[in-house]
């Protein structure tokens, strides 16, 4: 009788390829994490200026696949829950398309995707533009998305802060 092992799904390859592709492309200095709970969230990925740790982070939503139709776009299914969840999140979401034939990644703001679900609609689909490819380093209008939204936190946290001391 052969001996027989567990077998490694294609998709679980994939899977690892798209993060070693997208972790090699992003900035030195830059950090990344893969959450032990995936929700929609499967990397958080942390900003550095000047080698130095910013405080500043967003997430990312992975996904990848073997192939990808011709045209301008990548198309992305995203079930609602996790469209609402990564919507809900202080942090900006980043949406990555990983395609294997193409060795390349595509992304998209999710600030960037405005529609809105239909009620009891279960997936969405999301259409990321070719022109938006992880290998020319778009990391520097990300960061500045990334910045400002960083920074209108910080004061939205002032402001609570001196109408609790005002109002105390």
């Amino acid at each position: 009788m052969a001996t027989t092992f567990p077998q490694r799904p294609h998709g679980h390859q994939i899977e690892d390829e798209s993060i070693n592709f997208f972790a090699q492309h992003l900035p030195v200095g830059w950090t990344i994490d893969r959450p032990q709970h995936d929700y929609g969230v499967d990397l958080r990925v942390g900003l550095a200026t000047n080698e130095q740790i910013n405080g500043q982070q967003l997430v990312v939503q992975m996904k990848a696949s073997s192939d990808s139709a011709a045209g301008d776009t990548v198309t992305v299914r995203l079930e609602v829950p996790t469209l609402n969840y990564l919507r809900n999140m202080l942090e900006v979401a980043l949406l990555v398309k990983y395609v294997a034939a193409e060795r390349e990644a595509y992304w998209l703001l999710l600030k960037d995707f405005t529609a809105e679900p239909r009620e009891g609609q279960r997936t969405v689909t999301i259409h990321i533009p070719r022109a938006n490819r992880i290998s020319t380093g778009p990391w520097g209008a990300i960061a500045a998305h990334v910045n400002a939204v960083h920074h209108r936190k910080l004061r939205a946290n002032v402001q609570a802060q001196g109408t609790r001391q005002n109002g105390a």
